[in-house]
C-alpha cells in the first residue's frame, strides 16, 4: 500500500458524531457512498455467469493464455496472479510509460494493491460484458487502443479506469491498465485509502479477505459488534430517562420499549453507521445492505411501537371503564403486527432481487387456502367485532340468548362466554350470537308488574270496590311509577273474572323488584279478603274462604308476631339486617337431627 499517503478519514472517526447524534435516531439511516446498482441475488447471478466465462475460456485455450491480447485475457490472467500474490507478474500489466518522476516511489505491486482496494470500494467488474476482441470494443465511442472498465468517483471529479493497447515489444499488442490510470493512484489513495491505524492494522494483521473485506476490515467489523452494543444499551438508557421525565400511566411499559425494541434498533443503526465508513468493497456494501438486517432492525422497533401504543391504549380503556375493547384490541395488534412484517418482508424480497410475482402468486394461493381452512374461525372474528362495535352485551350484562339466559362474562375472538343462573359455563360461537336477537336485561331502566289474577264472578259492586282498591294501592305505592298503572277487569272466563294488573317498578335491581312484587301481592289478597272475594284458577276447587283455621294458640302467635312487627316498623315483613343475617347462618341442623343416615 502506499503508506507515504495519509488519509482524510479513519475508521473510527464518526465515532464521536455518533454518540452527539444518538438521541435523534429516526431521523435518517446512514447513506452509503455509492448506491448499489445490483441486488445480492443479482450478484450471485453473475458470479456464476462470470465462472461461465471462465471455463469457457478455458476449452477455448487449452494451452492457457499466452499473452493477454484481448481486454478480457488482461483481466483473468491479472485476477489470477493476485489471487496467487504473485504481484511481480500483476505489475506486468502496469503500462508505467511516460509517468512522472515522482510516480518511481511507487512500487508496481504498491500501485497495484492501492487501485485494487479503491476499485473495488466503487466497482464490480462482470467478466461476460468484457470484450474479447483483440480490438475491443469498438463501439464505446473511446480510441480503438482504449477500454474502460469502471471509474472512480472523487470530490474532485470521476477518474475513469482505463485499459490500454500498447506494443508488446516483440512485434505485437497487449493490453495493459493506462499510465493515465496508474498516474491518478496516488489521488485515489490520498482520498479514499486506508488511514495510518487501518494500515497499521492491514500490516500486523494476518492476511485474508471475505466479500472484498481486508483483514482490518474484518477485524474493525468484530470490535464494532462488540462495543455497539453497550453504546446501544448506554444510549437506550439515556432516551428512556428522558422519556419517562414525561409524566405518564404506564412506565414499566415505556422502560421496556427502550430496554428492548429501542436498545436492538440503536444497536444496529451504531453497527451500521460505523461499519459503513470502513470503506467497504462494493460487494460487501451491497451483501449487507441485502442482508436485511437494517429492515430487521426497523421491524422491531416499529412492532414495539405497535405494542407500546396497544398498552397505552389497553391503560387508557381501563381508566375510562372500557375494559369490554382490550380483549379485542390485543389480537387486533397481533394482526397488524403479522401484516406489517409480511409487508417488510415483501419489500425486502424485492429489495434483494427476487421476483415478486411469483412470490405474490405463492402468497395468493396461500392465502386462499388458509382463508377456507379458517372460514368459520373468520366468521367468529368479525362476529366479536360487530359485538364490540354495536355493543347489544357487554361484560357483565345479564341477557337472555334464545333459551339460555345469564352473565355475560367475557366476549373472546372466537366465543362468548355466559354465566347461566344454574352457574354453569356455556360458550357461543360470536358468529352465531351476533346473528340472533339478544334481550339485555341490564339495560332496561324499570322492570314490568304484570300479572292476571281470577276471581269468582261475584257482584259488580263488588269488583268495582275491588278495583277502586287495586288503582288507589298501585298509585300510592312509592316503587310504582304512576303514569304505567294499568288495572282493568280484562275479561269474563268460565264464571270467573280476570282481573290484569301492569304497572312499572321503579328499579333495575331484580332482587329489589321481588321484594316490590311480593309486597304488591300482599295488598292484592288484603283488597280480596276484605272484599269477600275468592281466587280460584282452571280446575281449581280449593277457596280461601273455605280453608281450615288454624288453631287458637297459633293464631295468637301469628298477631303478636305481626303486632312487634307493626311496632318496629317491619311490615309487610321483617327485611333483616346484615348482623341478624349473620346471626341466622348455621342455626338450623342439617340433615336434620334423627334423620335416617
Amino acid at each position: 500500500m502506499l503508506s507515504a499517503q495519509p488519509q482524510a478519514r479513519s475508521p473510527f472517526g464518526f465515532l464521536t458524531v455518533m454518540l452527539c447524534g444518538l438521541l435523534l435516531p429516526l431521523i435518517a439511516w446512514p447513506q452509503e457512498i455509492a448506491q448499489k446498482d445490483l441486488s445480492a441475488r443479482e450478484l450471485i447471478e453473475a458470479s456464476q455467469v462470470e465462472e461461465k466465462v471462465l471455463e469457457e475460456k478455458e476449452e477455448s485455450d487449452s494451452e492457457g493464455i499466452v499473452s493477454p491480447s484481448t481486454p478480457l485475457d488482461t483481466l483473468i490472467v491479472l485476477r489470477q496472479a493476485l489471487r496467487e500474490n504473485d504481484h511481480e507478474k500483476a505489475g506486468d500489466f502496469l503500462d508505467r510509460r511516460y509517468l512522472p518522476e515522482e510516480m518511481e516511489q511507487y512500487s508496481s505491486e504498491e500501485l497495484l494493491l492501492t487501485l485494487g482496494y479503491v476499485f473495488r470500494r466503487q466497482n464490480i467488474i462482470n467478466l461476460a460484458d468484457v470484450s474479447d476482441l483483440p480490438e475491443g470494443n469498438i463501439k464505446d465511442g473511446l480510441p480503438e487502443y482504449r477500454e474502460q472498465i469502471g471509474s472512480v468517483t472523487l470530490s474532485t471529479g470521476i477518474v475513469p479506469i482505463y485499459l490500454q493497447r500498447i506494443p508488446d515489444g516483440r512485434g505485437g499488442r497487449v493490453w495493459k491498465l493506462s499510465n493515465a490510470t496508474v498516474e491518478q493512484i496516488p489521488a485515489m489513495w490520498s482520498e479514499l485509502g486506508y488511514s495510518p491505524l487501518a494500515e497499521f492494522l492491514h500490516e500486523k494483521l494476518p492476511n485474508m479477505q471475505f466479500m472484498g473485506m481486508d483483514n482490518w476490515q474484518l477485524f474493525a467489523t468484530v470490535i464494532i459488534i462488540i462495543l455497539a452494543w453497550p453504546l446501544a444499551a448506554l444510549a437506550s438508557y439515556i432516551l428512556k430517562r428522558l422519556a419517562l421525565l414525561i409524566p405518564n400511566r404506564f412506565p414499566l411499559g415505556v422502560a421496556r420499549f427502550f430496554q428492548g425494541p429501542m436498545r436492538f434498533f440503536l444497536f444496529v443503526f451504531i453497527a451500521r453507521v460505523l461499519i459503513g465508513n470502513l470503506g467497504l468493497s462494493l460487494t460487501a456494501r451491497i451483501f449487507l445492505e441485502s442482508s436485511g438486517i437494517d429492515l430487521v432492525a426497523w421491524t422491531v422497533l416499529l412492532l414495539g411501537l405497535m405494542s407500546l401504543l396497544r398498552d397505552y391504549q389497553v391503560r387508557k380503556m381501563q381508566y375510562a371503564g372500557n375494559i369490554q375493547y382490550v380483549a379485542l384490541l390485543k389480537p387486533f395488534t397481533s394482526i397488524m403486527k403479522v401484516i406489517a412484517v409480511t409487508f417488510i418482508a415483501l419489500y425486502w424480497a424485492k429489495s434483494a432481487g427476487y421476483d415478486m410475482s411469483t412470490i405474490l402468486a405463492g402468497l395468493g394461493v396461500g392465502s386462499l387456502a388458509i382463508a377456507l381452512a379458517a372460514q368459520k374461525t373468520l366468521e367468529n372474528v368479525i362476529g366479536a367485532i360487530t359485538l364490540y362495535t354495536a355493543r347489544p352485551v357487554s361484560a357483565g350484562d345479564f341477557c337472555r340468548f334464545g333459551n339460555i339466559t345469564g352473565t355475560v362474562e367475557e366476549i373472546g375472538l372466537r366465543s362468548t362466554m355466559i354465566r347461566t343462573l344454574d352457574r354453569t359455563m356455556v360458550a357461543i360461537p360470536n358468529s352465531v350470537f351476533a346473528s340472533v336477537e339478544i334481550e339485555n336485561f341490564s339495560h332496561r331502566d324499570r322492570i314490568r308488574y304484570y300479572r292476571r289474577f281470577r276471581l269468582q264472578l261475584g257482584s259488580a259492586e263488588q269488583l268495582r270496590f275491588i278495583l277502586a282498591q287495586l288503582r288507589k294501592i298501585f298509585l300510592a305505592h312509592p316503587r310504582v311509577l304512576q303514569d304505567t298503572v294499568s288495572i282493568r277487569f280484562e275479561n269474563i272466563e268460565d264464571a270467573n273474572a280476570i282481573l290484569r294488573l301492569d304497572a312499572g317498578v321503579d328499579t333495575t335491581d331484580f332482587q329489589e323488584y321481588l321484594a316490590v312484587a311480593e309486597d304488591l301481592n300482599l295488598y292484592v289478597i288484603d283488597i280480596a279478603q276484605q272484599a269477600g272475594a275468592i281466587f280460584s284458577g282452571p280446575g281449581q276447587l280449593l277457596q280461601l274462604g273455605e280453608a281450615q283455621p288454624g288453631s287458637a294458640e297459633q293464631q295468637a302467635t301469628i298477631n303478636a308476631a305481626l303486632q312487634e312487627w307493626r311496632e318496629q316498623d317491619r311490615l309487610p315483613f321483617p327485611d333483616y339486617s346484615q348482623q341478624e343475617i349473620a346471626g341466622f347462618k348455621n342455626t338450623l341442623d342439617y340433615p336434620p337431627k334423627g334423620a335416617a343416615d
